[in-house]
């Protein structure tokens, strides 16, 4: 997926959207293929992103997917239909020596996702992972159709969003984290890292 960043110092330019769950993934591909349109799910190193470099020359922004935003326990819904994404925006800095594109997650982005999850008292998302990972295509799919099914419902985004969503495949139930959690995991895994 690519979309336009919304905030930050990158607002404006439109960014490849980098998750690190196939399933989360596959889960956005199904909810926009509801519209008609065809989404399949690449691996990060089969995306050509030739456009985007062609719009940002030196740079290519990207969006690490965190989770989907929710407003008392139901997912946000852009204008254009798609989920909203809670996403951190990035840049990997591109090389004319170099044929590939070198995207770096940090190890505290790795930590805050940890959290975010054992905040939504998920604690064995690692294993749980491993189990999407596992899974063949067809299979993913499926589970992100399941996923789509059990959504609790919808709500028009803005007004704000207060949660953010997460799907766990094992109990295969939407868990909420409220923003202000999310919020705080986040800045404090970016202070250590900055320490």
């Amino acid at each position: 997926m690519c979309e336009s960043i919304a905030v930050g110092s990158l607002a404006g330019r439109d960014a490849m959207v980098v998750y690190l769950s196939p399933l989360e993934a596959d889960i956005d591909a199904a909810w926009n293929a509801r519209s008609g349109g065809h989404y399949q799910v690449l691996a990060v190193h089969d995306f050509l992103p030739d456009e985007l470099l062609r719009q940002h020359r030196d740079s290519l922004p990207y969006c690490l997917h965190i989770g989907w935003g929710a407003r008392d326990g139901r997912l946000a819904v852009r204008r254009d239909g798609g989920l909203v994404r809670v996403s951190a925006a990035a840049l990997a800095w591109v090389s004319a020596d170099v044929e590939a594109v070198r995207l770096v997650v940090e190890p505290f982005q790795l930590e805050s996702r940890s959290r975010l999850w054992e905040g939504a008292g998920l604690y064995a998302h690692a294993e749980v992972e491993a189990k999407a990972l596992a899974c063949t295509e067809p299979e993913r799919r499926r589970h992100a159709q399941r996923a789509i099914v059990r959504l609790p419902g919808t709500v028009a985004a803005p007004p704000g969003i207060n949660q953010l969503a997460l799907y766990d495949l094992e109990s295969a139930h939407w868990h909420f984290v409220p923003l202000s959690l999310a919020q705080q995991i986040l800045s404090q895994q970016e202070d250590r890292a900055g320490d």
